[in-house]
């Protein structure tokens, strides 16, 4: 049994709807003609009986006379008229009331096992017999109640049965045609069924192979466009989906790409070691600090970079990194050169797949440690040189106070300001110093005339010019008028001309030039100074950058102004370069957007 249901079930949809098509009409068609069938043999039975009933009763009113009178011939051929009439009259018998026979319409003589069949008993009877391969009704009618005796009438049914057999042969003949009709039908609706089904497996298929955009075109209210509707819908959530994740796969691409990017970009050394403490992987950054290549490094105990001076303090970090402890330090490393520098590290451990490595971040701090050192010795030496002047101003002051001579006095006295002039300068480079460090500006734009900036700018250096013996001359075309804030520009120029008198020969000059170009106004500082070497150009505006350690005592000065001015000449559009030669002076130069 399961073997059929499984092969039932493997069968295709159409071939399916068929059989059952074709079972269920023979079921039908069966149970239908079986109850008509019967229903129908019923229905001739109780005709055929109620016309019984009708001829038996007259034969039995009509022999009531021939039996009293003994009238046997006319008894005998009432029965005959009577069967010759009715075709399907088998046979008509009477008997007395002591169950004789008295006349009988058969040929071959009276069958005796038809006398106590089917008595009347007083009333009629019915009873169906089997009389030579026919099936007949006998219909027993008492004659007066019995007292005279009684008829029996004989109704055959063979014509029933033909009938009903001819009923059959049509309705097997109508239900083959209904099947035939009925597998028609179920083949045409099946393919009607099967077509979107076929359209929703060709789809799933299109999908299968990756056609995500495959959808059923299925114009249908019934179950099939239902169907076809949810796997459209179940499609276009699939697709969502997928879309989605391959974004996601993107974006993790993207991300990676970008994390990959930073990494190798970032000037900080960014390098990962196994539980062990080997190099599992390190970005260019630890590579240009350490001087190693990558395959020196892989595989390596980091141990490889730390002076044997710091051994000891490195295996007291490694414990705590092991044991959790998360914390920024300073260290030393030695380079594949040979020389030692300074790193600020930063850590973190992390899990795997189920193995520890530990994430370390390295930044070069070596030139941050140099700078903090020059600042240090900066301040160190004006805070040295402080004392200096102080001591000269009181000096000079008491022995003021102490001279008579009104022109002595006055040249005491002379001494003393510029004992204070040197203080203020001082004083004036720890501002700068200051300034350097914040590097906080905020700017304030305005249409602002250039030769007002040039003169304010000159004028407050003039006194050190005259100091220095330096004069100042300037040479300015004309509208000079720019878009920039009108303090800071003052600021910028006047230390390109602080410089320029600074570093300048006694009885030198500085010329001050203001010139239109296309979009920018350039204005250049030209000095009879010292000059710069060649080698020591591309650090002029590097903050703290000062070209000699000597410059320091003989000028003075911070190393930051020109730093400064470069940063605000730059913020307000801008640019600024120097062209010196050692020897034989220098040009400061700056250009400032026009006002339109």
């Amino acid at each position: 049994m399961k073997s059929v249901l499984g092969s039932f079930t493997n069968l295709k949809i159409k071939t399916k709807l068929v059989i059952m098509v074709v079972l269920i009409l023979l079921l039908v068609c069966g149970v239908t003609a079986y109850y008509i069938q019967t229903d129908q043999i019923n229905a001739m039975g109780n005709q055929l009986e109620e016309r019984g009933y009708t001829i038996s009763s007259y034969l039995a009113d009509s022999s009531i006379n021939p039996i009293l009178t003994e009238d046997v011939i006319r008894l005998q051929q009432l029965i005959e008229s009577t069967r010759n009439t009715q075709h399907d009259i088998a046979y008509v018998f009477i008997l007395d009331e002591n169950g004789e026979v008295i006349v009988h319409t058969f040929e071959n003589g009276f069958p005796v096992a038809l006398k106590n069949v089917n008595p009347a008993n007083g009333e009629e009877t019915v009873k169906l017999l089997d009389i030579e391969n026919e099936y007949v009704r006998d219909i027993a009618q008492p004659i007066l109640g019995g007292r005279i005796g009684e008829v029996h009438l004989g109704l055959s049914e063979t014509s029933i049965r033909e009938t009903v057999s001819r009923s059959i042969r049509n309705k097997i003949g109508i239900t083959a045609a209904l099947v035939f009709i009925g597998i028609l039908l179920s083949f045409a609706t099946g393919t009607i069924l099967c077509k979107p089904l076929l359209e929703l497996k060709k789809s799933a298929e299109d999908f299968g192979k990756g056609n995500l955009d495959s959808r059923v075109h299925v114009r249908r209210r019934d179950e099939v466009g239902e169907l076809a509707e949810t796997f459209n819908k179940m499609a276009e959530k699939l697709q969502s989906q997928v879309t989605e994740k391959e974004i996601d796969r993107q974006n993790v691409l993207e991300t990676k790409d970008y994390l990959d990017t930073i990494i190798s970009a970032s000037h900080d050394g960014i390098f990962v070691l196994d539980s062990e403490g080997r190099f599992e992987f390190c970005n260019k950054a630890v590579l240009d600090i350490s001087g190693y290549d990558e395959s020196d490094l892989i595989g390596e105990n980091f141990q490889i970079l730390i002076p044997d001076e710091y051994k000891s303090f490195m295996n007291s970090r490694w414990q705590e990194i092991q044991k959790g402890i998360e914390k920024a330090y300073e260290t030393k490393i030695v380079t594949k050169d040979g020389s030692l520098k300074d790193l600020m590290v930063n850590h973190r451990d992390i899990e795997i797949h189920g193995e520890r490595k530990y994430v370390a971040v390295i930044k070069d701090i070596t030139e941050i440690k140099k700078i903090d050192e020059m600042k240090s010795d900066i301040i160190s030496n004006i805070s040295h040189e402080l004392r200096t002047p102080m001591t000269i101003m009181r000096g000079f002051t008491e022995v003021a106070m102490d001279e008579e001579d009104h022109a002595e006095r006055i040249k005491y006295l002379n001494k003393s300001l510029k004992a204070l002039d040197r203080q203020n300068q001082m004083i004036d480079d720890l501002l700068e110093v200051s300034i350097g460090e914040k590097e906080e500006f905020s700017f304030s734009y305005e249409t602002i005339d250039l030769e007002d900036v040039i003169d304010t700018s000159v004028q407050n250096m003039m006194p050190k010019a005259e100091r220095y013996d330096v004069e100042i001359r300037i040479d300015l075309e004309k509208d000079l008028n720019v878009k920039a804030d009108r303090i800071h520009l003052v600021y910028a120029l006047t230390k390109l001309i602080d410089n320029a008198v600074k570093f300048n020969k006694k009885g030198g000059s500085v010329e001050v030039t203001a010139r239109h170009t296309d979009c920018f106004i350039k204005v250049c500082v030209k000095d009879t100074g010292i000059g710069i070497a060649k080698k020591n150009m591309e650090k002029v505006f590097d903050k703290f950058y000062q070209v000699d350690a000597t410059t320091t005592r003989k000028y003075g000065g911070s190393g930051v102004g020109l730093s400064i001015a470069k940063h605000l000449i730059e913020e307000q559009g801008g640019e600024i370069w120097a062209e010196s030669e050692l020897g034989k002076g220098s040009i400061f130069c700056f250009t400032v957007p026009k006002a339109q």
